[in-house]
């Protein structure tokens, strides 16, 4: 039996501040205090992205399934040996693709024990936290298209 592709999701949760200024919520990972991102894990079995993305939210940021969540363009490919179970998916299996999500929340986070530490920070700032380049990509898209107004698109979270 062939192994499904493996699938990963990340989501950056965004709010206005009293300024006007957009602010994305970084979490600090508990195995690596280096590492700041967004809200990022695997897509189970029979599940789509975006259903993982609004699982992945409220586990580890009690952010409720129900708001909307936004597809972003950016897509990108993780290495299959930076995951634990990378041995168990057989060669194959070298890369994982990784979908790109935004929701907004202006509401309390509650972490779980995957991050540390959360913080909302403007765009540079957040920018400079993030860790990995594909993540930088997606939060530069999340803040080109709130500043642009075309983040709320037809069908946002069809694309897959």
């Amino acid at each position: 039996m062939k192994m499904r592709q493996p699938q990963n999701i990340h989501v950056y949760p965004y709010r206005r501040n009293s300024d006007g200024v957009y602010e994305y919520a970084l979490f600090r990972r508990a195995d690596d205090p280096n590492c700041w991102q967004g809200i990022s894990g695997g897509v189970e079995e029979g599940e789509t992205p975006e259903q993982a993305a609004r699982r992945e939210s409220y586990e580890e940021a009690g952010i409720a399934a129900e708001l909307p969540f936004y597809r972003l363009d950016t897509v990108s490919y993780l290495p299959s040996d930076i995951f634990t179970m990378h041995k168990a998916w057989g060669n194959d299996i070298v890369v994982c693709p990784m979908y790109h999500f935004a929701v907004p929340y202006d509401g309390e986070i509650t972490l779980s024990a995957e991050h540390t530490r959360t913080q909302w920070a403007a765009f540079p700032a957040a920018y400079g936290l993030v860790y990995w380049h594909d993540q930088k990509a997606a939060l530069w898209e999340l803040d080109q298209r709130l500043k642009r107004g075309n983040l709320v698109r037809a069908n946002p979270s069809s694309r897959e």
